[in-house]
């Protein structure tokens, strides 16, 4: 899983950023820094801990997700953030987490005069929307070139699609989002060679002060009401101190937070609500070399789950030996397992199900 990090100058992105990947990457504009940041955050997953105990592995791998503290300015409050290398990165992400501005500093100046996270979430969504549009015009034009060497009945099928674009700008212009609508095939295959910012999953990080942490309920339930569609979803958490606190041991951490009330991180919120917008699972595969956690989207059979774990077991695919998290440490072992019939083989129809420990069994 891949997420590219956006929000306006002074929202604290590249402070969310270090948070969530332990980094220390240099905030305030990148110190003047065109490039983007990237940086890897391991999943927590307790299953994981507990499976290490028991298996002893040579390794453990938890499942990762990638972020891309993405470049760009709005020093005037209008957005150049969609353009050039940030654009590039932006057609390698999964999902979009927008960090807005929710905290008072007066030595930071707010690019558009004030504190107002409500506008900021506005703002900055329609900023993605303009830049879609744009987009789509490059796409018309290219189509209308394209034309002139066509055949007849190309030409008809160009001028179908130029249609079906135009439409699709129209909705754009009266604030609907790529994702919160959804395409007939026809629409598919004109736009299938045209990226939209919009049509990724949305993340909102609400980026709030130390004194609003007892607030962040209230404000996520704000943040419902301002997300549309289900994909999209939004968390509060005070970037300043989840940095800080990220740069510590996981002891020191744990003893901070529970000194300062500061409840859980904020990445496991974050990862939590990346995996619930983007309609993400994990299963397991143990032994004595690895204990490994796997992110698949919710509803895959077993053969394109074990294209996971590598293609050849995809493509040799016999069964999975099946067995659920909670299941298996009620049983103890896999031994026991099998024995209380939870231990189950399972065929090519097979729905993966969130925590199911497996093994594939394939041939090639």
């Amino acid at each position: 899983m891949r997420i590219g990090i956006i929000g306006l100058p002074g929202s604290g992105k590249t402070t969310v950023f270090n948070a969530l990947t332990r980094g220390k990457a240099a905030s305030g504009s990148f110190g003047g820094k065109r490039s983007a940041n990237i940086g890897v955050a391991h999943v927590p997953d307790e299953r994981l801990d507990k499976l290490t105990v028991i298996f002893k592995p040579k390794r453990t791998v938890p499942a990762e997700v990638t972020y891309v503290d993405l470049p760009g300015s709005h020093t005037d409050g209008g957005a150049d953030l969609f353009t050039g290398e940030a654009l590039g990165q932006l057609q390698r992400v999964d999902a979009l987490l927008h960090v807005v501005r929710a905290f008072e500093d007066p030595s930071v100046p707010h690019v558009l005069g004030s504190i107002d996270h409500r506008r900021d979430v506005e703002k900055v969504n329609f900023d993605v929307l303009f830049a879609d549009i744009s987009l789509l015009d490059r796409r018309i034009e290219r189509v209308k070139e394209s034309m002139k060497g066509m055949k007849s009945q190309e030409r008809v099928q160009a001028e179908k699609n130029i249609e079906v674009l135009r439409a699709i700008q129209q909705e754009m212009e009266s604030g609907t989002a790529a994702r919160d609508r959804s395409y007939t095939d026809e629409q598919l295959s004109a736009i299938s060679d045209t990226f939209l910012i919009s049509r990724l999953p949305l993340l909102v990080a609400l980026n709030v002060g130390e004194a609003d942490l007892g607030r962040t309920d209230e404000l996520e339930r704000e943040l419902e009401g301002l997300l549309s569609g289900n994909k999209s979803g939004g968390a509060a958490l005070c970037g300043k101190l989840e940095e800080e606190l990220a740069q510590m041991s996981p002891e020191e951490e744990a003893e901070m937070r529970s000194g300062l009330d500061a409840g859980e991180s904020g990445l496991r919120r974050m990862i939590r609500l990346s995996y619930r917008v983007l309609g993400l699972i994990s299963f397991l595969t143990v032994g004595e070399d690895e204990v490994r956690a796997w992110t698949i989207a919710e509803s895959t059979i077993a053969p394109r789950a074990a294209a996971a774990v590598h293609s050849d077991i995809e493509r040799g695919f016999i069964r999975a030996e099946t067995v659920g998290y909670d299941d298996f440490i009620a049983a103890g072992s896999m031994a026991q397992a099998r024995t209380k019939g939870s231990l189950r083989q399972e065929g090519r129809e097979y729905v993966v199900q969130d925590g199911d420990i497996i093994n594939f069994l394939f041939s090639v």
